[in-house]
């Protein structure tokens, strides 16, 4: 289990609803730790990007990939 803290916070209640409805959770817990995972894998989908937009690396080809793979049976 990953590290967890007890902790007392106020929410806003309108913004706790509107990700409620967003994320398809229920409670309140639920819904901070979905929350936090979504902003983080965000994040990492906005560094991959701008890796690739800065040409440190390349998306594999279509014809590439297939090579790659091996005969498929």
């Amino acid at each position: 289990m990953p590290p967890r803290r007890k902790t007392t916070v106020e929410l806003d209640l309108d913004a706790l609803a509107a990700a409620k409805a967003a994320l398809g959770t229920t409670g309140i817990k639920h819904t901070i730790d979905v929350a936090l995972r979504e902003a983080a894998r965000q994040a990492a989908l906005r560094r991959g990007a701008e890796y690739l937009e800065q040409g440190r690396q390349q998306l594999p080809t279509a014809r590439g990939r297939s090579t790659e793979r091996g005969p498929r049976v």
